[in-house]
């Protein structure tokens, strides 16, 4: 499918730049340098106008141009005379079969074209009693193509009931039309049932074949019961087809060993596995479960009494997270949950409603109000008009609309200038400068013990690294003052040393 779009795209995009190429200069040629000469105009609507004409050659008219050719090619096909025939008819199908695998049609359109040659060419060869390996493999495809066609089914049938081997294939395809048949056909029955006998064939394809033979007594039911039987009773089963065909062998049996399978459509029957999925089978295995001995059917019945109390039913989960969302999917296919597109679009019909609606109500209120107006005395209406037409002459005349809306825009104030406040010196004591904050603090200590006030510490960046903390005393406006507060405070020995540092104390602008 890939390789015919690839073909189809990739020819018509070739064939279209191709008619640009030569036709398109051709055209523009002509009339620059034949037609119009000495005429200088703007060409560029002609060019898109060329390009529009040659895509449409390339794209569309070389398609219809390959229908054309297919639908005259069939119809000379259609009225062969049979008394004549030769293998240049089958030549030319085989070559229209090719054809529409061409560059000439998408995948889709190719497909329903030769699904239509198939049939033609299966009725062709049919009429002509061919059983080749060719005319076989087109009644196949027109078969497939369409099941319910009988003729085409009775001839693969034959040749596959004349093979010694089935291919996996040829057994699928016979599968395929027993069931569409219902498993109808006895003989294709009979036959697929000697296949599957012969290649002890224990499958899920081959049970139903089985369970139908023994059902419609094709002729077989004894080697069918001796194959199967021994396989279902090792594994214990119970479902439905296993159910059918126990039941189906009990007259296969002799009555010494129908006891297990007695027991098991009993089981069945007391714990009413089919009685909704299937009524009649139900039916059939109570009337198994009659005929056994009243001390088996009470034991039946409390098994599946117990069975039916049990703990471990209450405990079973059946849904996992990704069986719920299979389920969820399921519902929406199957229409019982809307799609997230049909939930989309009931919102948008909601709300488009509602605004629907509200239009429709402010529409109303104006008819309301025009109705009440209506009912007004000619004096008040004329009253209400000169109103409306002064107000509507006010608001074109009066009202200066420019500067409504060009609003000017507020102008930012500037905060006024603060005079430049000038610095004021005061004087401090250093009494020591140490390294290390500890050191700071133990001389600040010492210093408040001695009862000396305005102590403080100062940090300040070494030139070769580090810090130091000075420990000063007090800020003095005058030197004077400050020299006899230090001189006291060495005569009281409170500090060892001092020197006066002048400070730029300027107060901090708002």
């Amino acid at each position: 499918m890939f390789y015919q779009s690839f073909k189809y795209y990739l020819v018509r995009t070739g064939l279209s730049l191709f008619l640009v190429l030569v036709f398109g200069y051709a055209i523009l040629f002509f009339l620059h340098e034949v037609a119009l000469p000495e005429v200088h105009f703007n060409d560029l609507w002609i060019k898109w106008i060329v390009v529009g004409v040659c895509f449409f050659f390339g794209f569309v008219v070389f398609g219809m141009f390959g229908e054309h050719r297919f639908l005259r090619a069939q119809a000379g096909l259609r009225q062969i005379d049979l008394k004549q025939v030769g293998p240049e008819i089958r030549n030319r199908f085989q070559a229209l079969v090719h054809f529409t695998e061409s560059s000439y049609f998408l995948p889709a359109q190719g497909r329903v074209l030769r699904e239509q040659l198939v049939q033609n060419y299966a009725e062709f060869l049919l009429s002509t009693g061919s059983e080749d390996p060719e005319a076989l493999n087109t009644f196949l495809k027109a078969f497939l193509q369409d099941p319910t066609q009988t003729r085409y089914r009775n001839v693969l049938v034959s040749a596959l009931t004349r093979k010694e081997e089935l291919a996996d294939q040829e057994i699928d395809l016979e599968l395929v039309i027993l069931k569409t048949e219902d498993y109808a056909d006895r003989e294709l029955l009979n036959h697929m049932v000697t296949v599957f006998l012969k290649q002890e064939c224990f499958t899920n394809q081959s049970e139903p074949v089985f369970l139908k033979a023994l059902q419609l007594n094709t002729g077989q039911r004894e080697p069918l019961v001796e194959f199967m039987l021994p396989h279902l009773l090792e594994k214990k089963r119970a479902d439905y087809l296993a159910v059918n065909f126990y039941l189906e062998s009990l007259t296969a049996l002799p009555e010494d060993q129908r006891g297990t399978l007695m027991y098991l459509i009993g089981t069945s029957y007391c714990e009413k596995r089919f009685k909704v999925l299937d009524p009649d089978l139900h039916t059939r295995c109570k009337q198994v479960f009659d005929t056994l001995e009243h001390r088996t059917q009470e034991r039946l019945l409390r098994l599946a009494q117990e069975a039916r109390v049990s703990e471990r039913w209450k405990k079973v989960t059946l849904f996992h997270p990704e069986d719920k969302r299979a389920l969820e999917r399921l519902k929406v296919a199957t229409g019982l949950s809307p799609t997230g597109l049909q939930v989309l679009a009931k919102k948008v019909a909601v709300l488009g409603s509602r605004l629907f609606n509200l239009v429709k109500n402010m529409v109303f209120k104006v008819f309301d109000g025009l109705n009440v107006l209506g009912g007004l005395s000619i004096a008040t209406k004329l009253v209400l008009a000169g109103l409306f037409l002064g107000g509507m002459f006010y608001a074109a005349v009066a009202v200066d609309w420019k500067a409504l809306i060009s609003a000017p825009q507020p102008v930012p104030i500037a905060p006024p200038e603060q005079a430049a406040v000038p610095p004021v010196q005061v004087f401090t004591l250093q009494v020591a400068a140490v390294k290390s904050q500890s050191q700071a603090d133990a001389t600040v200590r010492q210093l408040k013990k001695n009862k000396v006030e305005g102590v403080y510490v100062m940090k300040t960046q070494r030139i070769e690294g580090g810090f130091w903390y000075k420990v000063r005393v007090g800020k003095f406006r005058e030197r004077d003052t400050a020299e006899k507060v230090a001189a006291n405070l060495m005569n009281q020995k409170k500090i060892r040393s001092y020197f006066i540092i002048a400070l730029d104390d300027r107060p901090p602008t708002q």
